[in-house]
């Protein structure tokens, strides 16, 4: 969990899981995800199903 790996979202924007909080017993999962936007640095609560995967690796 203090790894933090950069993920994939459904809308191409890439982050890193900071939060996940479940509720249950619905055991809906919202994550907070930090991004870096062309505005600033964000925290977006997406569902856990907008995750898609691990983060391509950057290109130097």
């Amino acid at each position: 969990m203090t790894d933090r790996r950069r993920v994939l979202l459904d809308d191409g924007r890439v982050g890193k899981i900071v939060r996940v909080d479940t509720t249950y017993p619905s055991g809906g999962t919202l994550v907070s995800i930090w991004t870096e936007e062309d505005k600033g640095p964000t925290v977006a609560k997406v569902e856990l199903a907008r995750v898609v995967g691990p983060a391509p690796a950057k290109s130097a």
